[in-house]
């Protein structure tokens, strides 16, 4: 269970990096691992990976960007069987402003880690590296 947290950073208590110590953090950085590799870029394992980044471009909505969907599920359902998963594209924001009027799209997962019952979401600007600050 124990995995560097990223961004690394030295830890003088549990050696080189800091290190991810709850199931909930290490699912979440799994997820996140996921979503930016690309397939084919993982080693020894082609299959991996959604490539979110491959997104940058695609005008909303596209068959290939609500493809997304479908490639996040069968990935989650490969890696990650004991999380549900959904996924879903905003395109307003709080106030009901068309964000596609400004290049942006939101992508939402939401997930639940069944064996503990525990659930959250990330939230990502399509186009965008996805990252994580876990804190």
């Amino acid at each position: 269970m124990y995995q560097p947290k990223y961004p690394l950073k030295y830890s003088d208590l549990v050696g080189p990096y800091e290190s991810i110590t709850s199931l909930k953090e290490t699912v979440k950085q799994n997820i996140m691992t996921i979503l930016n590799v690309s397939p084919g870029e993982w080693p020894g394992n082609p299959e991996l990976g959604v490539g979110i980044r491959r997104f940058l471009f695609e005008n909303y909505p596209s068959d290939d960007l609500l493809a997304i969907h479908e490639r996040i599920r069968q990935q989650f359902e490969k890696y990650l069987p004991f999380v549900q998963v959904t996924s879903e594209f905003v395109d307003k924001d709080a106030y009901g402003n068309n964000l596609i009027d400004s290049n942006e799209v939101k992508l939402v997962i939401k997930y639940n880690i069944i064996p503990i019952s525990e659930q959250d979401l990330i939230i990502l600007n399509v186009g965008e590296t996805p990252h994580m600050d876990v804190g």
